[in-house]
């Protein structure tokens, strides 16, 4: 009930980096046309994926995802996987420079941003060369970049403004709305754990009734960062 047709590089360009013989418009992007049609006529429940192989062909993370976008907009595609590139010795890609593990991860976050959490290609933070940054995940580089929309009131924002605070998820989103469609609301940091929230990660971004919880000029950056 689900079909997965691997584009493995973003475009025809980065394919050819990878010695495939594969046409890239003919032998995997018109099939992913005919899937699609398949899928919007019902006869794949569980629709149909992708997986690039990253690291492997020179391209950047920007190249991805633009392509990613794409693939979600106009194939109806239901997900897309990564897999960082791993030198094979006595391969043509021997001497090639193994990608790392984390540049995979920080992609599949930001797929994640853009199919899940609604957030645009553009709101995204890539370097001078079109990566991702490698020790912050992309929601948190993204608030770190945009401090002017921060602090977020917990009890005013709406569930698309909970979801670009660091340490909520949808499922807390839901369940700060919810509460507040019942007539109640957050009355303490503690309160917002129980309902799901990473309060170490949202702490300098939220406000509970007006009421900062943490600056972020407080919070040393060295502790937001992840190693390596």
């Amino acid at each position: 009930d689900r079909i997965s047709v691997n584009l493995e590089a973003p475009s025809k360009a980065r394919l050819q980096e990878l010695s495939s013989t594969k046409d890239f418009g003919v032998d995997l992007v018109r099939r992913m046309r005919w899937i699609s049609w398949l899928k919007r006529r019902g006869f794949l429940p569980s629709g149909h994926t992708t997986q690039f192989v990253i690291g492997g062909g020179g391209e950047s993370d920007l190249e991805v995802l633009r392509r990613v976008c794409w693939l979600y907009d106009k194939m109806d595609l239901n997900r897309v996987y990564y897999s960082a590139f791993t030198p094979i010795r006595g391969t043509p890609f021997e001497e090639k420079p193994k990608a790392p593990k984390v540049r995979e991860h920080r992609l599949f976050q930001a797929d994640w941003l853009v199919r899940v959490y609604g957030f645009k290609l553009e709101e995204l933070v890539f370097d001078e060369e079109g990566n991702l940054p490698l020790r912050v995940d992309p929601k948190l580089a993204f608030a770190l970049s945009n401090p002017h929309l921060y602090p977020v009131d917990v009890n005013e924002a709406s569930y698309e403004e909970l979801l670009r605070v660091p340490g909520i998820g949808p499922k807390s989103a839901r369940r700060i709305t919810a509460l507040r469609e019942k007539g109640g609301k957050v009355k303490d940091a503690g309160m917002l754990a129980e309902l799901g929230v990473s309060m170490r990660r949202a702490s300098p971004f939220i406000s509970i009734s007006g009421e900062r919880q943490l600056r972020l000029g407080d919070v040393r950056v060295e502790t937001l960062l992840e190693p390596l």
